[in-house]
């Protein structure tokens, strides 16, 4: 994995923050270490899916903005939350999210996700 951490808080911290960098860029291929082979993610929608899911690049890049991030660390075991707004070309969507990470033999890896839409606004 990347650079030892003086402490999981930080382990975390880093993951969540290169997560959040594969949307401000809109490149997906960090997920391939960030996301544990067994990632599973439950989308906003209703639907359900695993890391090629995430692994997918999306046509368009939108404005993305991060808000009222949150970590609890239980080791082996540590969750992250916050809130996502995506500005796409003819929608707004907000949503919260709640990522599971498990600290495995290789390091933490991101083992779930869980989003839930707050409003999704159509522009006019």
């Amino acid at each position: 994995m990347r650079e030892a951490f003086r402490s999981d808080e930080e382990a975390i911290s880093d993951l969540d923050r290169r997560w959040n960098e594969v949307y401000l860029r809109n490149d997906r291929s960090a997920f391939a270490e960030i996301l544990a082979d067994d990632f599973r993610v439950n989308f906003s929608d209703g639907r359900t899916g695993d890391k090629s899911d995430l692994m997918r690049p999306t046509p368009v890049a939108a404005q993305v903005a991060f808000s009222e991030a949150g970590m609890r660390v239980f080791a082996p075991t540590a969750v992250t939350w916050g809130r996502v707004r995506v500005e796409h070309p003819d929608r707004v969507v907000d949503q919260r999210f709640v990522r599971v990470f498990s600290k495995r033999e290789s390091g933490w890896q991101a083992v779930f996700v869980f989003v839930t839409p707050v409003s999704d606004t159509r522009s006019s």
